[in-house]
């Protein structure tokens, strides 16, 4: 890495929520904002629980077990966020999706069997601690989205909200995570890289919100999370000599994503 966790997180999230900003602007929705609304306070708890503490712990796993490890396993998360749709929203489940499930999980078991150099063998737990709790704020956080978008049917303003409230957590409660806003030179490779990714980012967050104002949340979810084997491609190729990515982190990245694309079929 060529910065610290703090940097990355402040910098993409600034440029996520700026850039959605304009979006929501553009189509008109910020000026229907209603602060008393209840999609107002779902996409605020959207942003509280996933795009802020989510993306903390997802950061944190990345400086812990390396980008493919974490991505794959914060990609998890459509496990619990299935379950939660079936219990809340009242959502179908079908057996593709139970299918769908229990490849994920393989996936995940996989990935579990690491192999640390050194003396310290941290146990599987711990050494997955942030990636996992990255995966259960990913698996509530399309809950209270699509509970804003019900309500509201505004996705570039729900999107808006969501990284606004991201930003704002991280600027506060972030601090017990060590996540705290400081001056420090940032190399410029460093700065393009952390603003394009708060592009990517804001465009993401964009794409899902649209996505549930015409699917249910237990379909979309899954689909939205293929990144892991994206991930371990570029990481295998990009992150030469940054971190190590085995032939193990492709066969547990290849069940996550079929998985998640039973999971679609359903």
């Amino acid at each position: 890495m060529l910065s610290n966790v703090s940097t990355a997180t402040l910098i993409e999230q600034y440029v996520s929520v700026m850039v959605l900003l304009l979006i929501s602007a553009f189509r008109g929705e910020l000026f229907l904002l209603d602060f008393s609304g209840r999609g107002f306070w779902a996409f605020v708890a959207a942003g509280t629980v996933g795009a802020s503490f989510g993306k903390i712990f997802y950061y944190k796993g990345i400086d812990k077990v390396g980008a493919s490890k974490s991505t794959s396993v914060k990609n998890s998360s459509p496990l619990l966020t299935v379950l939660l749709a079936v219990i809340l929203l009242g959502e179908e489940l079908t057996l593709a999706a139970a299918v769908g499930s229990i490849l994920i999980v393989i996936g995940i078991l996989v990935l579990s069997r690491v192999e640390v150099k050194g003396g310290e063998r941290p146990s599987r737990i711990s050494y997955f601690f942030y990636p996992l709790m990255a995966a259960l704020c990913f698996g509530i956080n399309p809950i209270f989205k699509k509970i804003g978008i019900s309500a509201s049917s505004l996705p570039a303003l729900g999107a808006t909200i969501s990284q606004s409230t991201a930003l704002i957590v991280m600027l506060t409660a972030g601090r017990f995570l060590k996540i705290k806003p400081k001056w420090e030179r940032i190399p410029t490779q460093s700065l393009i890289l952390f603003s394009l990714s708060g592009v990517t980012e804001a465009l993401g967050s964009l794409f899902t919100f649209f996505a549930l104002v015409y699917a249910p949340a237990v379909l979309v979810t899954p689909i939205w999370r293929v990144s892991p084997l994206v991930t371990f491609v570029l990481a295998r190729f990009t992150l030469r000599g940054v971190e190590v990515v085995t032939l193990r982190d492709g066969v547990a990245a290849s069940f996550i994503v079929g998985g998640i694309f039973v999971l679609s079929q359903g």
